[in-house]
C-alpha cells in the first residue's frame, strides 16, 4: 500500500528562502555586472526614498545605490524578489529601519545583518504610542481605543497588540516605534551624519568626502528646519489636521502640530464605524476644514469622510518613495508644510 502524505503548501516567504539559498550562485554569477563593487563603489541597499536621498547625496559618484521600493506602492508592503534578497545579503551597506518591513527584517535575519546600519541605533526614534496620541482628543478612553485596535480599526497603545495574529495584515507589526522619521529634518541631519561615518568606515580613503558631503547636506537640512518652523510657527491655534494614516508625528513634534489620523502608523488597517464617528466630533472641535490623503495609500476612506462631512480633500506626500525626479525631499517638505498651512488659514 503506497501512503500518499499531503503537505502544506509552502509560502512565498519560505519559497524564496528556499530558492535563495539553492539558485544563490547562479544569480550571483549573472548579476555580477551589476554589482557596484565590482566598479569599486559601495553597495548601499535602502527601502524608503529619504534613506535613498540621503545615500545618494553623501556617497555621490562612490555609491552604487539599491531602492528596494518603486514610486507610489507602499513601502509598508513591502516584498522581496530573490534578487532583492540576494542584494541585501551582498551589499555593502543595508540601512534598515526594523518593524517597518518585514520582508526586510526576515532578509537580514536570514544572513545575520553584519552590514547593516540599524536607524534605532543612531536615533531616538518616537514610540508608535505617539502617533494614536490624538485618541484623547477624539471621544475615545484608552480602554476603548484598545479594542478598537485589537478589531483592526488602528493602532495598539504600544505599535504591536492590535496587529499580532490580526488576519490580512501579517508583517505589518511595525514594532514600538515609529518608523516615519523622514519627516523630522533635524533627524535627517543626525542621520546623514551617521551615514556619512559608516561609509567613511569602509571606505577609509573617501572618508574625508563622505563627511564633508554629509556636513554639507548638514547645514542644507537644518536651514529646510528654519524655514519650516518660520512657516508653521506664524500660524496661532491648534494647527490640527487629519490625514489617511498617522505618519506625520515627527511634523508634528518638531513643528507643535496637531496629528489626527484616520487610521494609525499601518495604512491598510481600516478605521471602524467608531472611529469615523469620533472623527466628525474632532473635525467640530478642532475647526478642520481640510481631509488629507497621502500619495502611496489609497484616499477611498479620507476622501469619502470629507464628503460626507462637506469638507475639502487634499493630497499629503508622505515620502516613502518618490513621485517624481524633479521633486525631490526638500521640495516635497516644502509644498506639504504650504498644503498644511493652507488649510488653517
Amino acid at each position: 500500500m503506497i501512503v500518499m502524505m499531503l503537505l502544506p503548501r509552502p509560502s512565498r516567504r519560505t519559497l524564496l528562502s528556499a530558492a535563495g539559498l539553492g539558485a544563490g550562485a547562479a544569480l550571483l554569477a549573472a548579476c555580477g555586472g551589476e554589482s557596484g563593487a565590482a566598479e569599486g563603489r559601495l553597495s548601499v541597499v535602502t527601502s524608503a526614498y529619504p534613506l535613498a536621498y540621503l545615500v545618494t547625496r553623501i556617497g555621490g559618484e562612490h555609491v552604487a545605490l539599491v531602492d528596494l521600493t518603486s514610486p507610489g506602492v507602499d513601502a509598508h508592503g513591502l516584498e522581496l524578489s530573490i534578487k532583492q534578497v540576494l542584494a541585501v545579503e551582498q551589499a555593502d551597506l543595508v540601512l534598515q529601519i526594523p518593524g517597518f518591513q518585514t520582508a526586510l527584517d526576515d532578509a537580514i535575519a536570514s544572513h545575520g545583518g553584519d552590514n547593516v546600519l540599524d536607524i534605532s541605533s543612531v536615533l531616538t526614534l518616537l514610540p508608535a504610542a505617539a502617533a494614536t496620541a490624538h485618541e484623547e482628543h477624539s471621544g475615545q478612553s484608552e480602554e476603548e481605543h484598545a479594542e478598537h485596535a485589537s478589531d483592526g480599526g488602528g493602532d495598539a497603545p504600544e505599535g504591536r497588540e492590535g496587529h499580532e495574529g490580526h488576519e490580512g495584515h501579517e508583517g505589518h507589526d511595525h514594532g514600538p516605534d515609529d518608523p516615519h522619521l523622514w519627516h523630522d529634518p533635524v533627524r535627517m541631519a543626525e542621520l546623514a551624519d551617521a551615514i556619512g561615518r559608516r561609509l567613511g568606515e569602509l571606505s577609509p580613503q573617501n572618508a574625508q568626502v563622505f563627511t564633508d558631503a554629509a556636513t554639507a547636506l548638514r547645514t542644507e537640512l537644518e536651514a529646510l528646519d528654519a524655514e519650516l518652523a518660520e512657516s508653521f510657527g506664524a500660524i496661532e491655534g491648534e494647527k490640527a489636521f487629519i490625514t489617511s494614516h498617522a505618519a506625520y508625528a515627527y511634523l508634528a513634534e518638531r513643528y507643535e502640530l496637531h496629528q489626527i489620523g484616520i487610521a494609525g502608523v499601518d495604512p491598510e488597517t481600516e478605521p471602524s464605524p467608531q472611529r469615523l464617528l469620533a472623527l466628525e466630533s474632532v473635525v467640530q472641535e478642532e475647526e478642520v476644514t481640510t481631509i488629507f490623503f497621502e500619495t502611496s495609500a489609497s484616499p477611498k476612506v479620507a476622501r469619502t469622510l470629507a464628503r460626507n462631512l462637506g469638507l475639502a480633500s487634499q493630497e499629503l506626500d508622505n515620502l516613502e518613495t518618490q513621485q517624481s525626479p524633479e521633486s525631490d525631499y526638500p521640495q516635497v517638505m516644502r509644498k506639504n508644510c504650504a498644503e498644511l498651512v493652507a488649510s488653517w488659514t
